[in-house]
């Protein structure tokens, strides 16, 4: 047995001493008696200490707040940690050398190296060059769980990661976890892209963090106090991006988004002031601050500067101004306004944008520009602009209301400012349209005048539509019909100069109403194993005017051919229509007949785990299709063109076809879903009428043989392939394929090859069912010129830092199978920057037989946290080779 006596005080506090029966308190049994009764007195004494203890840390249990540390003490509802101390709280930890934690009101202060980091958790299924890739990103720590077997054989290793952000240091913080209220001391953290050290800074109750005597940079290494670039501030606002922050998240707030405004600003490199602003502006959906900068030389403009400025200026709504203002050393100075709103059923744009050009006519005159479109008969004006308005509008569930006008000064203004929508689409339209989707019908109506007379338009002013799509109308008896009316005008594009050559006859506009209506029927049956889907319709069509002298294909063809801008030739003899033709009535009949069957097999076992293939389905689909349209009542040459409803002439072929589809087994084994791996289509055509040509001879009656293969057996890879035989021949008319692949995420490599022959393609045409078409345009007007190309593009890797991208494109048809374009990009990363060295040359052939050469070398610097800005130096050059026709002079 033990024995404890009291003994002296010790800094006020008693306490129990191991002793003696021989000290002579006491002895014997009452000795241990005593012992036992002064161990209960403690033991009761302490109680209502030790489960007011126990009480705190059933609460810190029990909350949403866990902490640890070296040393931790508990006195009434607070938890005092020493050394090494975690708090965390929902995903974000705070680590320090002290804190003082309340467990009821969730306030605290923490002392000495304080670090809030934001936790970010996730888990995937991934393979080895994917874990490769993630183990370079900083702040993440990888673990890999083991691997899961595809179905396929494919081996995903099984992964979790734990990404963490620091988004504040300092010595001293003090606040609030549940309202995210913060004193934060000097201020030191990573919002969105950007780092952030401060002087002095505090957390508001909206969330807004409050940072003075700020400096900011992409540049990670502004911690380490030898940031490449950076920029100061005397007061920085960081405001979430919907009443959110880094602490305490509420509603739809997003914790990673703030818009920034920065006060007073000076911009350095190193320790070199560069230039000085007020104020900026940094939406939270933006890497930079708003701005695209870019400047170098060209050809066209000369030396330039382009530079553009985007602020949000609401929320809910979401309204965003940009501010575009450009100068060119050869043009003059250009600037625009672009405006965008979104809400949660519309959509916005507005953009304008105006300069004087001081050299209008340098897209034609000079040679340098191997992408001009020449003006050829139009006048370019010095003022020169661009505006549009559009919008869509989510008006209810089943109406939808959208439109677009949009003004240009001339045909090249786009060409020559903004090549990119130029390219997209070199003719914008204007329109207004509204749909509205009932249960079984479509409504909709559409106006489509012409703004731009240097533009050819078929204007509807305006044209109504219903839409029936194929339905039950009794037992196995389906229908389907369209009908439109409107008034319809072909207008013309309107030179500013007369023509020089041919006839010297522009294409003449012309107009009428249009009343459109086309009902089908179906009865489709099964005999066995065959399905059967006889249909019969009647398309029946009136003009409030027509043509009394006949338009020929080779008539419409020349019109079109002169009005090509750019492209065609003046050279033809026009032929117009007149308006001297009654009003007439047009009734169409069709007659077909299509039948096809299914046969497939399946191989289970087949497995292959670089292809991704977990068992093969092949599907056979045989087709026959058979479709009849005897003559129009009306002959299509002395109507008016505006689409294809004004062109259908009779039709008697039968098409023969047969699709194969290669299917597998693709996720694992919860969520399996059948993907199409391959698929190849052959088919063709017998004619049993004789069409004419553009150039007046027959077509044969044999058809073309047309073969489509697509190709994608993962994610990463794809290919297709489109050939057309003429069949009487047996020459290919048209060929092209394409692949893409990306092999790693650094490696990535794609191809095309294009071929197409000098060739006149017969009409192909069903009003009521759908036939695979290879060539795209008109059903009725098709001419092909002879082309020939191919291209090359390959994403590699250097070094760890460095990349490198490489494209080619050769025009075979050319006698020298041309260089049309090529370029090389060398990608450099120092850390924070990016330095790109590219090299780019363009050729092509005079009209004199010459080459013409533009070479273009430029430097560009970019942020790789914020790509969106941009510094770019670029210079070029044109030279001109010696021709290869011996008859031309050298000297050119």
């Amino acid at each position: 047995a033990f024995f404890f006596c009291i003994s002296s005080a010790k800094d006020g506090v008693s306490e129990l001493i191991p002793c003696e029966p021989s000290d002579g308190i006491c002895n014997g049994a009452v000795y241990e008696f005593c012992n036992w009764l002064i161990i209960l007195a403690v033991f009761f004494a302490a109680l209502p200490a030790l489960n007011a203890e126990s009480d705190v840390i059933s609460k810190f249990s029990k909350g949403d707040v866990d902490a640890a540390a070296d040393h931790m003490e508990f006195v009434a509802d607070n938890i005092i940690g020493t050394g090494h101390v975690v708090v965390k709280y929902k995903d974000i930890d705070i680590r320090c050398d002290k804190a003082i934690l309340n467990m009821t009101t969730k306030d605290v202060e923490t002392i000495g190296n304080v670090v809030f980091i934001r936790r970010t958790e996730g888990s995937s299924e991934i393979e080895r060059w994917e874990l490769e890739e993630l183990q370079k990103e900083p702040n993440t720590k990888i673990t890999v769980n083991g691997y899961i077997n595809k179905p396929s054989g494919r081996r995903m290793l099984l992964v979790t990661t734990l990404k963490e952000d620091a988004v504040w240091k300092g010595e001293r913080a003090a606040g609030n976890l549940g309202t995210g209220v913060f004193d934060l001391g000097n201020f030191k953290g990573k919002y969105d892209n950007f780092y952030y050290l401060g002087g002095n800074a505090e957390r508001e109750p909206s969330g807004d963090i409050l940072i003075k005597d700020a400096t900011l940079s992409t540049c990670e290494y502004l911690f380490e106090d030898h940031d490449h670039y950076s920029m100061t501030a005397s007061r920085v606002k960081l405001s979430p991006a919907e009443g959110g922050g880094d602490i305490a998240k509420k509603g739809v707030a997003d914790s990673t988004r703030y818009n920034v405004w920065a006060y007073n600003c000076t911009f350095w490199i190193g320790s070199v002031p560069v230039f000085w602003v007020p104020v900026l502006y940094k939406a939270n959906e933006e890497n930079g601050f708003g701005w695209q900068i870019q400047a170098g030389e060209d050809s066209n403009w000369g030396y330039y500067i382009r530079t553009k400025k985007t602020v949000t200026l609401t929320e809910n709504p979401e309204i965003k101004a940009s501010l575009l203002a450009d100068y060119f050393s050869e043009r003059g100075p250009g600037a625009g306004l672009k405006f965008k709103m979104r809400t949660e059923k519309s959509y916005s744009e507005a953009f304008v944008y105006g300069m004087t050009d001081k050299d209008p006519d340098n897209t034609d005159k000079d040679p340098d520009n191997l992408d001009r479109t020449p003006s050829a008969r139009f006048n370019i004006p010095k003022e020169r602009y661009d505006a549009y308005l559009s919008s869509l509008f989510h008006l209810t569930p089943s109406l939808d209301l959208r439109g677009r006008i949009e003004s240009i000064s001339d045909i090249n203004f786009l060409h020559d400012f903004f090549k990119e929508r130029y390219d997209n689409d070199p003719q914008p339209a204007t329109y207004v349209n509204a749909d509205y989707q009932f249960d079984k019908f479509i409504v909709s109506g559409t106006i489509r005048p012409r703004i731009n007379d240097f533009f050819s338009e078929v204007e509807r002013l305006p044209e109504l539509r219903l839409d029936i799509p194929r339905q039950e109308l009794f037992k196995n008896i389906y229908y389907q019909g369209e009908t439109t009316i409107g008034h319809f005008k072909m207008n013309w594009r309107q030179y500013d100069e007369a023509r020089t050559t041919g006839n010297l006859i522009d294409p003449r506009d012309y107009d009428a109403t249009r009343f459109d209506t086309l009902h089908m029927l179906y009865y489709p049956f099964k005999l066995d194993w065959l399905n059967i889907v006889p249909r019969s319709g009647l398309r029946l069509t009136y003009y409030s005017g027509t043509s009394k002298g006949e338009i020929t294909p080779s008539d419409l063809n020349t019109m079109f051919g002169v009005d090509n801008h750019g492209q065609g030739t003046q050279a033809g003899y026009v032929v117009n229509y007149d308006n001297d033709g009654a009003e007439k009535w047009r009734f169409i009949y069709e007659g077909g007949i299509e039948a096809n069957t299914k046969i497939y097999r399946t191989w289970n076992n087949t497995k292959n785990a670089f292809w991704n293939l977990d068992g093969i389905r092949h599907v056979i689909v045989p087709y026959v299709n058979y479709n009849f349209i005897p003559s129009p009542s009306l002959d299509r040459d002395k109507i008016y063109y505006f689409d294809d409803i004004d062109r259908i002439t009779k039709q008697n072929f039968v098409r023969l076809g047969v699709k194969n589809r290669f299917e597998t087994r693709q996720g694992g084994w919860e969520n399996q879903a059948i993907y199409k791996w391959m698929s190849l289509e052959n088919y063709f055509d017998y004619h049993f009428s004789r069409e004419k040509k553009v150039d007046g001879n027959k077509f044969p009656s044999l058809g073309d043989f047309g073969t489509i293969f697509e190709f994608t057996p993962f994610s990463g890879f794809s290919s297709r392939s489109d050939m057309l035989i003429d069949s009487n021949d047996l020459n290919i008319v048209k060929y092209s394929t394409s692949f893409s692949y990306d092999i790693t995420k650094r490696w990535q490599v794609s191809a095309a090859y294009n071929y197409q022959d000098n060739y006149d393609q017969r009409s192909v045409y069903s009003m009521g069912s759908g036939l695979t078409d290879i060539t795209a345009g008109s059903s009725f007007l098709r001419r092909f010129s002879k082309s020939q190309n191919v291209s090359f593009t390959l994403d590699f890797p250097i070094r760890e830092s460095t990349r490198g991208e490489f494209e080619v494109a050769y025009d075979l048809n050319d006698k020298d199978k041309l260089l049309t374009e090529g370029r090389l990009k060398l990608v450099q990363n120092l850390h924070c920057w990016e330095v790109a060295l590219e090299y780019r040359r363009k050729t092509r052939r005079t009209n004199t037989g010459n080459k013409e050469y533009k070479d273009n070398i430029m430097l560009m610097l970019y942020l790789t946290a914020a790509p969106g800005v941009t510094i770019q130096a670029k210079r070029g050059r044109t030279t001109e080779g010696e021709s290869d026709d011996p008859s031309s002079s050298s000297s050119n």
